[in-house]
């Protein structure tokens, strides 16, 4: 059943067979017709020619004229092979094949009426089972077909009636003076059937298959075709590829959803893009429609130190250049140690670790940002960062009106990581003590320093981390 699978196989199966069961059905009748006409015909011909010999026969009888009954007879059988013509008495003897019936006659007449024949008819004798004859001997006109050694016949059996006129000479014992078998050779009309049901099939295979060939030919090129090329283009899409679209080449349904679907891309594309400046979370949050809630989560904010001063040395372009490619290694670390980017806000970075190991995660890539650009000072026109990291429950939300609005991150511990950036030099990745806790098996840290902080009464325990163990 796996061929089955695909639509164009189901498409030409369906088609093959509505072809199959149409057109054969046609054909089936057509050449059920034509033989039925062709065997009433020939069987509306033998009967007439029966009905004609019948009533010769019956005329040239009345005057005694029997050897002109033999005569017709032979004429008969020379002219038409193909018939062969018998006459039997009322005991299944051949009629004129001796003078049995002569003497009858001269003896109801009481005298010699009628010379014996110088010509007799031969022919074997009719079986007096034979049903067909018994019931023509009843008055019945019988017809049937028959095969004898690969030849095929049609007999009738015509009754002669034994008249009231005809008494006179013949008796008045029996209803039925004898039975006329007129025999037709059918051999060449089942040949011609035959051939009419070849040729029919001949027909019926041509026809299916120029008609198979053209309805999957214009079914492969209007819809089979398209359709590929759709998957196609939605197997791009699916590996990030935009740039594939679905040539639209017609008006019609197809050509309709094709360019529906190049419209979908276009929108796809566009999304994607904007992918770029939305944070993770907030696309989660769309799928899950979450409108807020209370979570663990450690916080990651990196601010360049003086950037600032830097943007008022330097071209525009140049500013935008060397921020775009600090953002950059900054965002490809914190990705690769799964944290996610909630946010840019001019030349900060707030982004977000969740999960068991996300203090260690986040901690790993403040060190690996600081060490890359440390070792990169010159490419990065001697810019550093300030990197603070807290861990601590957060409100997770959709933040704004509905117009515009940021699914993101606010709490106390979201501005406690805030003021800890603020107050890291460059080069210094300082963390909170509920970081610290998390990490301080592995972790080299100067500290604790007591650190006074907006927002907060009593100063709070800081580290500045130097180097984390992973092991």
């Amino acid at each position: 059943m796996r061929f089955f699978t695909s639509i164009t196989r189901k498409v030409a199966a369906i088609i093959l067979t509505s072809l199959i069961l149409g057109i054969g059905f046609v054909a089936s009748y057509f050449a059920y017709g034509q033989n039925k006409a062709l065997y009433q015909s020939n069987d509306g011909n033998l009967h007439e020619q029966a009905d004609v010999l019948h009533q010769s026969i019956k005329n040239l009888m009345l005057p005694g004229e029997a050897p002109l009954v033999v005569s017709l007879f032979n004429d008969i059988q020379a002219i038409s092979p193909m018939y062969d013509i018998s006459l039997y008495r009322h005991n299944g003897v051949v009629a004129f094949s001796d003078d049995s019936t002569i003497d009858t006659v001269n003896r109801n007449l009481g005298r010699i009426r009628f010379q014996p024949k110088a010509v007799m008819l031969k022919g074997d004798p009719m079986s007096t089972d034979n049903g067909y004859f018994i019931r023509a001997l009843e008055g019945r006109t019988e017809s049937f077909r028959q095969t004898v050694s690969s030849e095929s016949y049609m007999t009738i059996y015509k009754p002669l009636l034994n008249l009231p006129k005809c008494t006179g000479c013949h008796g008045a014992d029996n209803i039925i003076r004898g039975v006329i078998a007129i025999r037709s050779n059918m051999t060449p009309i089942v040949t011609q059937a035959r051939h009419n049901i070849l040729i029919a099939s001949s027909i019926f295979i041509v026809i299916v298959f120029i008609l198979f060939g053209v309805l999957c030919s214009f079914l492969r090129r209007t819809v089979i075709t398209p359709i590929r090329r759709i998957a196609h283009v939605a197997t791009q899409v699916t590996g990030g590829n935009f740039l594939e679209k679905v040539s639209v080449s017609t008006h019609d349904e197809i050509g309709d959803l094709s360019q529906k679907i190049n419209t979908m891309v276009d929108g796809l594309y566009e999304r994607f893009e904007l992918s770029k400046y939305v944070s993770t979370s907030t696309l989660d949050s769309l799928r899950h429609s979450e409108k807020g809630i209370r979570t663990e989560m450690t916080l990651l904010f990196s601010d360049i130190r003086g950037f600032t001063s830097f943007s008022e040395k330097v071209p525009p372009e140049t500013v935008v250049e060397n921020l775009n490619a600090i953002l950059t290694i900054q965002t490809d670390i914190i990705h690769r140690h799964g944290g996610d980017i909630d946010k840019y806000v001019g030349d900060e970075i707030v982004a977000l670790f969740v999960g068991e190991q996300k203090e260690k995660h986040a901690c790993l890539s403040a060190l690996e940002i600081q060490t890359y650009i440390e070792s990169h000072s010159e490419e990065l026109s001697e810019l550093s960062v300030g990197i603070g990291i807290n861990t601590g429950e957060v409100v997770l939300g959709r933040i704004g009106s509905e117009k515009r609005a940021d699914f993101t991150v606010i709490g106390d511990h979201v501005n406690y990581a805030s003021r800890l950036c603020g107050k890291a030099q460059k080069g210094m990745v300082l963390i909170s003590e509920n970081t610290y806790l998390k990490v301080q098996n592995g972790a080299e840290v100067l500290g604790p320093h007591e650190l006074l902080v907006k927002g907060k009464e009593q100063p709070q325990n800081v580290y500045a981390l130097q180097a984390l163990n992973t092991v």
